[in-house]
């Protein structure tokens, strides 16, 4: 669980959401990036995110951590952006070049396919195989996020999973 003093945060000490910008900044990122497909987009989403934060911290309750909470308002924020328009594709930032252009042209090709993939996936199965896949997110705070039964949270996993499986059977063979 986090060590941040709520009381300290809801009385905006700014050298404690400095903190918690640097400590969730890149992850929320990440995060919506997956969801929005869009680098630009991404930025603005997180940087609106920690400005709703901020304002709205006196009404941060300490149920879910603080990092829940911010997953909550970049996926508010996330899915009003998708209703607006339609999101574009591109490989995720983080992807790691490797020396050998064969195996480096072979991986943007399998990353572009999982992209794909994981945009063809409805919105809320979508989210919650990047929460629980990339971020690792237990169901209990996926559940929180999505504001639905954690059964719903698991089930919509394995949806996403096997619409996954089923599109990117073939790469299996990379595996061996």
């Amino acid at each position: 669980m986090e060590k941040i003093d709520i009381q300290k945060f809801r009385e905006g000490d700014e050298n404690l959401f400095r903190e918690i910008v640097n400590l969730y900044g890149e992850r929320l990122y990440i995060l919506v990036f997956r969801i929005v497909r869009d680098m630009d987009d991404a930025e603005d989403i997180v940087q609106e995110t920690f400005v709703r934060a901020f304002v709205k911290r006196k009404g941060f309750r300490g149920d879910a951590s603080i990092y829940t909470w911010l997953v909550r308002i970049a996926y508010n924020l996330s899915i009003n952006l998708i209703r607006k328009r339609k999101p574009t594709v591109e490989l995720d930032p983080r992807l790691s070049s490797g020396d050998n252009p064969e195996q480096k042209i072979e991986r943007e090709e399998i990353a572009k396919r999982i992209v794909e993939a994981v945009k063809e996936l409805p919105l809320k199965q979508r989210t919650v195989f990047t929460l629980r896949f990339y971020e690792d997110m237990p169901y209990k705070k996926i559940s929180t996020v999505l504001r639905c039964k954690e059964g719903t949270a698991k089930a919509l996993y394995h949806f996403a999973i096997e619409k996954m499986s089923k599109k990117l059977g073939d790469l299996r063979k990379y595996k061996e």
